[in-house]
This record gives structure tokens, C-alpha cells and sequence, in this order.
């Protein structure tokens, strides 16, 4: 299981314009248009925003991870958005978020859900992965990254 066998170049929106969360997983959502997954784009992010309100899916070190098992999602779906500025997320450790995966699923994609999520989790807890995301210039350089770290 390799998030890179998911997450495409088209889907990562490298200089978010958004300044606050919501406007972020719009902002990425839209992107994840393009994947023909997203059957509707407006209940997806109400559903990611649903799921936000549950509890912060800002897990420290300037990344969130907003994700939801929705039935507005055809099979699975991932995108990826950084902000230079920072969002507040009201992650756990109270720093603003940098680095934001945005992920979708149908609710019976649930295994698929959890193992990608179980993934991209390991991945981000190597500082070296998160410090290089940060440093990515291209939506290219994002996948090369997540692929030499996936080894």
C-alpha cells in the first residue's frame, strides 16, 4: 500500500491561497475534481468539515491530515495543499499547518481508508519527510518525495 499509488500531481495545490481551513479543503477539493471520483464536490467538503468539527485532524509538526468516509466519493481519493503562510487547523500542538492531506472515501473503501491513512502517518511522523515537503517547489517534487520515502 503506497499513497504515491494515489495521490497524482494534478491532485496537490502547492501555493494554497486559502487563509483559514475551510478554504483550504475547498481549495484542495476542487483539484480532486478532476479525479472523476468526486461524485459531489459540495457534500464532500461538508462532510470533511463535519468530520473536522468531531476533533482536529491538525496532528502537529504544521500538517492535517482532514479526511471523511463519505458516499460522495467513488472509491478513494487524496490531495495534497501547501500553505507558506500557515493555517490554523487548531492542531494539537497549536501551531499553524503548512502541509495538508485531504483525503475521501467511499464508506465501503474502509480498509483501503485506514491503510492509506496508517501510511501517510508513518511517512509524516520522519522529519526529513516533512522538512523536504516543505521544501518542494512542484506538485513533481511532491510525488518524488513521498515515492524515495515509501522504500
Amino acid at each position: 500500500m503506497k499513497v504515491s499509488e494515489y495521490l497524482k500531481k494534478n491532485y496537490c495545490v502547492m501555493d494554497l491561497n486559502a487563509a483559514d481551513k475551510e478554504a483550504a479543503v475547498r481549495e484542495i477539493a476542487e483539484e480532486l475534481t478532476s479525479s472523476g471520483k468526486v461524485a459531489d464536490k459540495a457534500k464532500f467538503i461538508e462532510d470533511i468539515l463535519e468530520r473536522e468539527s468531531l476533533g482536529s485532524t491538525g496532528i502537529g509538526h504544521k500538517v492535517a491530515i482532514p479526511h471523511a468516509r463519505t458516499a460522495s466519493i467513488k472509491g478513494f481519493v487524496i490531495g495534497f495543499g501547501k500553505s507558506k503562510e500557515g493555517i490554523d487547523f487548531n492542531a494539537l500542538d497549536g501551531e499553524k499547518v503548512n502541509l495538508i492531506f485531504l483525503m475521501g472515501a467511499d464508506p465501503r473503501e474502509l480498509n483501503l481508508y485506514l491503510r492509506v491513512l496508517a501510511e501517510l502517518s508513518k511517512l509524516l511522523m520522519n522529519s526529513a519527510f516533512r522538512e523536504a515537503l516543505v521544501s518542494a517547489e512542484s506538485a513533481d517534487q511532491v510525488i518524488q518525495i513521498i515515492r524515495q520515502f515509501e522504500k
